[in-house]
């Protein structure tokens, strides 16, 4: 459990007012809400907040903003498991405009974060321990990199990094193995990340999932086979690209075409 409670420096362009990660949640009612913008993060555990009359989950690796004066609750989702949270805490003299920037209304709730901005507090955490000018001016730019971090978190904007981290990987992963049977657990395992995060960025990248990318890329595998093995079998062209079923890769290939394999042969 670390926090580090800061001088309030109301003259800044940015300030901290207090930083901590690994902190074990209690329950928190502020009726009138805080005075300056309160990030909160779910570390470990499951968390339930409420804010400005909304209400939702805070799992392991979503956050949320909160503006000044807005009201809200949060507390451990069970009285029977703790909840450890992170939080950042911070203002000054341009905050309102770079929040505006990003998007914020009165709250601003975040699943599944990218590891960047869900580290952030704990990696940035020995920045704040002093107050001298030199620490400031590091604070400061820090508090700015947070922002654009949710900025970009609201924005969906991660994707150089996630093109690496995630969609090559999956795509190559499919390439390389197509003519097997594949499953989202697989992905997942193969990249490192989650089903709902790695979908939702290769979504956002391809306009399909992961399992529909595979499906075209098996049905275009087919039509490649049925050109260069003309005398194949149906059944073999299907169990070839990774199909055990033929019935649905006959209606796979239908619904993507608007033929038949066996019309499609014809045509060649």
């Amino acid at each position: 459990m670390r926090i580090q409670f800061m001088r309030k420096g109301t003259n800044l362009p940015l300030f901290c007012e207090n930083i901590g990660y690994n902190w074990n949640q209690e329950d928190v009612k502020r009726p009138n809400g805080y005075y300056y913008y309160h990030w909160l993060q779910s570390e470990r555990g499951k968390g339930i907040a409420t804010v400005d009359n909304q209400t939702f989950e805070l799992n392991p690796g979503d956050g949320f903003l909160i503006r000044p004066n807005v009201p809200h609750q949060y507390h451990s989702a069970s009285p029977y498991e703790t909840w450890i949270t992170g939080f950042f805490v911070i203002s000054g003299d341009i905050i309102d405009d770079l929040m505006e920037f990003v998007g914020i209304k009165d709250f601003l709730y975040l699943p599944e974060l990218h590891p960047e901005t869900f580290s952030f507090i704990q990696n940035s955490y020995n920045d704040f321990l002093k107050e001298d000018l030199s620490a400031t001016l590091i604070q400061s730019t820090k508090i700015y990199q947070f922002i654009m971090l949710l900025k970009n978190e609201n924005q969906g904007s991660f994707n150089s990094f996630d093109d690496q981290a995630i969609i090559n990987p999956i795509t190559d992963y499919i390439s390389d193995n197509f003519d097997h049977a594949i499953t989202n657990e697989d992905l997942s395992k193969y990249t490192g990340y989650s089903i709902s995060h790695q979908n939702k960025i290769f979504r956002e990248h391809y306009g399909l999932t992961p399992l529909k990318y595979l499906d075209d890329y098996r049905l275009r595998k087919s039509k490649s086979l049925m050109m260069i093995h003309p005398d194949w079998l149906i059944q073999q062209i299907g169990e070839a690209v990774g199909y055990t079923d033929i019935s649905r890769f006959i209606h796979q290939f239908k619904l993507s075409n608007g033929i038949t394999p066996h019309q499609f042969i014809k045509q060649r």
